[in-house]
């Protein structure tokens, strides 16, 4: 398990920095606050998704919120999330 970022020696001046450019190339090209913000929203959730190879529930956690939060963000920001697999049960299975 990766340590948080924030524990890694070193991290938070390397992270500053790199937030520090995206920051002034943002405001360079007139990038709204609010707009930023969705992107950066968008992209960390999706990229959570992804590495927890689309389970909700992981992607949640490692997100620190819930997974219900994790499914309204995404409705909000127009994200779509991979669908959760759902059991059949047997008797439907067969009627179809």
């Amino acid at each position: 398990m990766r340590a948080p970022i924030s524990e890694k020696p070193g991290a938070d001046v390397n992270l500053d920095g790199q937030l520090q450019q995206i920051i002034d190339e943002l405001l360079s090209h007139g990038i709204s606050l609010d707009l930023a913000k969705k992107e950066f929203e968008k992209k960390y959730i999706v990229g959570a998704v992804k590495r927890s190879s689309g389970n909700l529930g992981r992607a949640a956690t490692s997100l620190g919120i819930h997974r219900n939060t994790l499914r309204n963000k995404a409705g909000i920001l127009n994200i779509r999330l991979p669908r959760e697999k759902t059991r059949v049960s047997p008797d439907i299975a067969k009627k179809k």
